[in-house]
Formats: structure tokens, C-alpha cells, sequence
């Protein structure tokens, strides 16, 4: 087979309108994201914040998303997807990057988790934008694109594992934050230049004229109840709000542990990503085709058990070793690849596309609202041992892994059928 005929290929190279420009611009944010993201809690810790401020941050920013989710549908119709996306983009990332450029204490932090929790919006009006337009038959591969451009931006670690290496932790951070500005900023504006509101988007802009924010909020009450009625709804919900509380953990807690614990020094922390990112490269272009047959149910079932294996391997090693964040990532790699594309195309696809707006955002709230104590929970159960948040993560991997095993929806075998 040539490498245009490969599925993943033919899918890029047909991608046309605003999935086009939503996938193309991608590693402009994912490319200095992936630069700075191994190194933030190291770099907290370095401004002399404790794992419990760590914890506070993250619960803050938590805060910030779910009232800005409840906004973010009502915004998104108002201003439309192209235009809501432009402007949070910018006061989400743009800003919040600059603030990390110059971050002195743990308040700087809190103040710049207030503006990135505005990126719930645009996490709403991109998604629209993405999807709306697009082909539902290539729902899935348009996602695995998304999870590609950010895997290979990942590439460039390097780089930020030579800065910190050179210039130490605070000065490197200030480097690459400042640079995520840049180049957030080129993609924000790109973006917009590139893309136009969806078919959708033009009619609720029609619907809501002339109606205020409040206006729009005073219907919610109905969405919340059409969420709450649909069972394939609440099984999304509930997916993402254990897969948030995972995810928030290992972002948070994997550097300081390898760091102060496993001894692991500072710049090799850039280097578990790039293993990461080979193997779900890899798993992506070789692997996803030929286990489409199988559905969704039983690729994540087998997904979440590498997610607990690699869990169990960080927290009962023995002794400092790097074996051990290597063989953690290469495991965490494996769950990735089999379950965050399913999970991301399983919300698009049991949402009612003519009200996906105000679903995604009631929905959002509800998983954001369950997991903002968590933040503080991890923080102070860190503090206490860095073990624990991990063993945290395996008991919500065990419940993930019933909830999937108990979805009569998920037992279907195509999966353009879900």
C-alpha cells in the first residue's frame, strides 16, 4: 500500500473547509505546548510552591472552566464559532502564556488559571467548528489527525529538554512560555483567517439575534434535563468526568514524582513524551485500522487496563530507576492510543448536532463541577506521599473500566454505527 492510500493519509489529503483548517493550524498550539507541558509542575515547585498550591492551581483552573463552560454555549451561538473562537483563543492562551512568562509566586498562577479556564469556550466553539461541516463517516479518523498533530509536535522536546539542561528550570520556562505565546497567537489568528461559521452556526446566530447572555442561560434548564434522559449521553458524561480526574493527575503529579522521588534529572522529563508519541504515532497509522472491527468496547476495556498496569509499575518500583517512568510511559502510551480517540468521537457522536453548543457546555460543567475538588484532593494527598494521586487514578481506572464493560451501546462492532 502507498502512503497516500493509507486511511489516516487519504483522510488529511480529503480534509476540506474548516476541518481542514481546524487540523492543518493544530501544531501551532501543539508544537509549544508540548515544549513547556512536562515541565510545569517542576517549574511551580522551583517558584517555591508546595504540592498542595499545585493542587490549588489546578482545582482554580477546574473552577475557571466550569463557569466559563456554562457560558461557553450561550457565547458560541451568539458570537458564532468562528468569531467566539478568535477571541477566548486569545484570552485563554495568548494572555495566560504571558502571565507564566513572568510568574513570580503562586498567585500568578492563580491569576493566569482564571484566564486559561476561558479555553472551555473555544474547547466548544473549535469543536463546532471541527465537526459540523465534517464528513460523520470520518469522524473517527479527524480525531486520531487531532491526537497526530499533537503527538508529533511532541518531537520537538528536545529542544526544551536543551534549554532547561543550559539555563535551568525558571529562566528555560520564561523562554518557552514566551515563545507558546508567539506561536499561539500566529495559530489563533490563522485560524480565523481560514475558516468560516458552520451551516449550524449561521442558524443559531439567526435564532439568538437580539437576545442577551442570560437570555440564551434561561434555557439550559431543558438541555440539562436532555442530557440527563438520553443513556448514551450520561455514559459520556460520566467517561469524561473519570478520564478528567486521571488526566489532571498525571499532568500534575508524573514530574514532581519522577524528579524528587525517582531522581530522575529535570531535562529528561521532554524525553517520556517523545517515547509517548512513537508509540501512539505508531498505534495510529499501523495499529487503528485493523482493529476498527472490533469496535469500541473492547479496545478500551483492554486500553484501561494498560492504563492500570502502567499506574501499578510507577508506584510499586522498588527503587529510583529510569526503567521505571520509561516503562510507565511506554504502557500509558499503549491506553492512550486505544481509548482517547473512541472517547472523544463517542461525544460527538451521541450528541444531538443541532443543539451541541449548549449540550457540550451543560455537559462540561457537570464533569468539571465532579472534578474541581480533585485538584486540591491529589494536591494534599501529595503531599502526604506522591504515591497516592497515583493509586487514586487506579480505583477511577477500575470504576472507567465497569462503566465501559456494562455499556450495552458500546457492544456494537462498527463503529460508525455507535
Amino acid at each position: 500500500m502507498s502512503v497516500k492510500n493509507h486511511t489516516l493519509i487519504r483522510s488529511l489529503l480529503d480534509l476540506r473547509g474548516n476541518p481542514r483548517a481546524c487540523v492543518y493550524t493544530e501544531p501551532l498550539w501543539g508544537i509549544p505546548h508540548s515544549l513547556y507541558i512536562p515541565f510545569v509542575s517542576v517549574y511551580m515547585s522551583a517558584l517555591m510552591m508546595t504540592d498542595r498550591h499545585i493542587g490549588i492551581v489546578a482545582s482554580a483552573t477546574m473552577f475557571s472552566r466550569a463557569v466559563f463552560a456554562m457560558l461557553s454555549g450561550a457565547i458560541t451561538d451568539k458570537l458564532g464559532r468562528r468569531k467566539a473562537t478568535i477571541i477566548f483563543d486569545l484570552l485563554s492562551w495568548s494572555l495566560p502564556c504571558l502571565l507564566w512568562t513572568f510568574s513570580q509566586n503562586f498567585w500568578w498562577f492563580m491569576v493566569a488559571a482564571a484566564f486559561n479556564g476561558m479555553w472551555q469556550i473555544t474547547e466548544n466553539s473549535w469543536h463546532c467548528l471541527l465537526v459540523e461541516d465534517a464528513d460523520k463517516k470520518q469522524m473517527v479518523n479527524i480525531y486520531s489527525w487531532i491526537h497526530v498533530a499533537n503527538q508529533l509536535a511532541v518531537f520537538f522536546a528536545p529542544l526544551s529538554a536543551l534549554i532547561v539542561g543550559k539555563m535551568t528550570i525558571i529562566p528555560a520556562m520564561r523562554v518557552l512560555y514566551f515563545f507558546s505565546f508567539l506561536s499561539m497567537t500566529a495559530k489563533f489568528v490563522i485560524l480565523y483567517k481560514y475558516c468560516t461559521e458552520t451551516e449550524v452556526g449561521k442558524v443559531r446566530l439567526k435564532e439568538t439575534e437580539g437576545m442577551s447572555i442570560p437570555t440564551i442561560l434561561s434555557g439550559y434548564g431543558g438541555i440539562a434535563k436532555k442530557v440527563f434522559a438520553s443513556p448514551e449521553m450520561v455514559f459520556s458524561l460520566a467517561l469524561n468526568t473519570l478520564f478528567t480526574i486521571t488526566s489532571m493527575v498525571m499532568q500534575n503529579f508524573f514530574g514532581l514524582y519522577t524528579t524528587q522521588n525517582l531522581s530522575i534529572p529535570q531535562h529528561y522529563l521532554a524525553f517520556f513524551p517523545i517515547i509517548r508519541s512513537a508509540i501512539v504515532l505508531f498505534f495510529l497509522f499501523f495499529i487503528q485500522s485493523r482493529i476498527t472491527r472490533f469496535g469500541y468496547k473492547a479496545p478500551m476495556l483492554v486500553g484501561i487496563l494498560f492504563y492500570i498496569a502502567s499506574h501499578a509499575v510507577l508506584i510499586l518500583s522498588p527503587s529510583a530507576t529510569m526503567v521505571t517512568p520509561v516503562i510507565y510511559t511506554v504502557l500509558e502510551a499503549l491506553a492512550h492510543a486505544l481509548v482517547m480517540p473512541r472517547k472523544d468521537s463517542i461525544l460527538a457522536l451521541f450528541i444531538d448536532p443541532k443543539e451541541r453548543a449548549r449540550i457540550t457546555s451543560v455537559m462540561t460543567v457537570i464533569v468539571l463541577g465532579i472534578s474541581i475538588p480533585f485538584g486540591y484532593i491529589t494536591g494534599f494527598m501529595s503531599d502526604i506521599n506522591r504515591r497516592l494521586p497515583f493509586v487514586l487514578d487506579i480505583v477511577i481506572f477500575v470504576l472507567a473500566f465497569f462503566v465501559i464493560a456494562r455499556s450495552r451501546k458500546l457492544s456494537e462492532r462498527n463503529m460508525e454505527s455507535v
